[in-house]
């Protein structure tokens, strides 16, 4: 006779247990991985349905040891209907261009596909201090297309440097507006000491935020006020090129509520909308977030074109990182190849002929240059001080 109370307490406990949960991870094959869970859960007769059936009524209330249970398991989706996040196992280093593409990575193994814990976000609040704070050393904020890829993916290979790439999780909690905005930023600091929890070998932690996330700056400045914050821009024109051969979720509408600065869609409040004008108001918008934010006096400001002539060496100072001769060497290789297309080398897209813009593009285009050259002018001091 199974006593299914004692079998609860085993499951909750190997949900908690680094070793087991590996030995789970390394099963190659169904049977095998049955076989080890009815050993865990003193279950000899377990079989796959009876399994399947038994994890799936284990989900409601649970509420982990999050010292323990975040050792294995990685926060990754942020279910806004419900509060609720999904975890994930991960074992290996994160170090793919963006953390969807590791998260993708460890969610195709057995215990990923058999063991999906949920759990509500705001109880684990309580828990946050138990975790380990973070201090982030660097902060990436960006436009999009501006080589923010190039730079973060050039910390993940630092052996001792962890790096969030575009946290999904962090950023679709940051901007759900359910939440009151006194517990907003204790939400997403949990989330970053869950997802940026250093390994024993990792003593660096590098944040890239999704380009959205820049209306979010003063939020997270306060949060960690001794990291570095470097902030990457480019000609808008560059951009909206790019972004018509491959739209970003920011320039589909994801932003609207995000930024007050979004230009008027055309003179007439009669005529239809406009994707490029709204692309135009969005990129507006990052050009305001941004004279802010270096007006604070807490950013590095550079454009596309300085980084792409820029050294790693001489990046690395600017940034006041110091890095071996080795880790230049290893940046100057990856430098010259395209992050975002594995083993292809990187060649520059030759900007696209500007197509003809009606009455009220024009408009738009005319503020959103304005507000651009205008970031590009404390840049041109700079460069001339450094001559002098």
């Amino acid at each position: 006779m199974i006593d299914i109370h004692e079998q609860q307490q085993r499951y909750w406990q190997l949900l908690h247990q680094p070793e087991s949960l590996y030995l789970l991870y390394q099963a190659q094959d169904v049977e095998h991985f049955v076989a080890l869970m009815a050993d865990f859960l003193n279950w000899p007769e377990l079989n796959l349905e009876q399994m399947l059936a038994f994890i799936a009524l284990q989900q409601q209330g649970f509420i982990p040891n999050l010292a323990r249970f975040s050792q294995v398991w990685f926060p990754f989706r942020y279910h806004a209907q419900t509060k609720a996040i999904s975890w994930v196992p991960v074992f290996q280093r994160l170090s793919k261009p963006f953390l969807e593409d590791d998260i993708c990575d460890a969610r195709r193994g057995l215990l990923a596909s058999f063991i999906q814990p949920q759990t509500l976000l705001e109880p684990l609040l309580s828990q946050r201090e138990s975790l380990p704070t973070i201090n982030p050393n660097l902060m990436i904020f960006h436009w999009s297309r501006c080589g923010s890829t190039l730079v973060s993916s050039s910390f993940s290979l630092l052996k001792t440097c962890r790096v969030l790439s575009e946290s999904m999780l962090c950023s679709d909690v940051m901007h759900h507006d359910a939440w009151p905005s006194s517990l907003t930023p204790q939400l997403v600091d949990l989330c970053l000491r869950l997802q940026g929890r250093l390994r024993p070998d990792e003593c660096e932690l590098v944040i890239k935020w999704n380009a959205w996330d820049l209306a979010c700056w003063p939020m997270l400045l306060e949060l960690y006020p001794n990291s570095r914050v470097l902030c990457l821009m480019r000609h808008p024109r560059d951009i909206l090129a790019s972004h018509q051969r491959e739209a970003g979720m920011h320039m589909a509408g994801r932003v609207k509520a995000v930024f007050p600065y979004l230009l008027p869609l055309t003179e007439s409040t009669y005529a239809e909308p406009n994707l490029d004008v709204f692309r135009m108001g969005v990129l507006h918008g990052f050009t305001q977030q941004t004279a802010a934010l270096y007006q604070s006096s807490r950013c590095i400001l550079m454009d596309y074109q300085q980084l792409n002539a820029l050294k790693p060496s001489i990046l690395s100072a600017i940034l006041d990182w110091p890095l071996a001769e080795e880790d230049i060497e290893h940046w100057q290789h990856h430098w010259r190849f395209d992050v975002k297309r594995q083993g292809q080398l990187f060649v520059p897209m030759v900007p696209a002929q500007s197509t003809l813009l009606n009455e009220s593009q024009t408009i738009s285009w005319q503020l959103l240059l304005n507000a651009y050259e205008q970031l590009l002018q404390p840049l041109a001091r700079e460069k001339n001080h450094d001559a002098s």
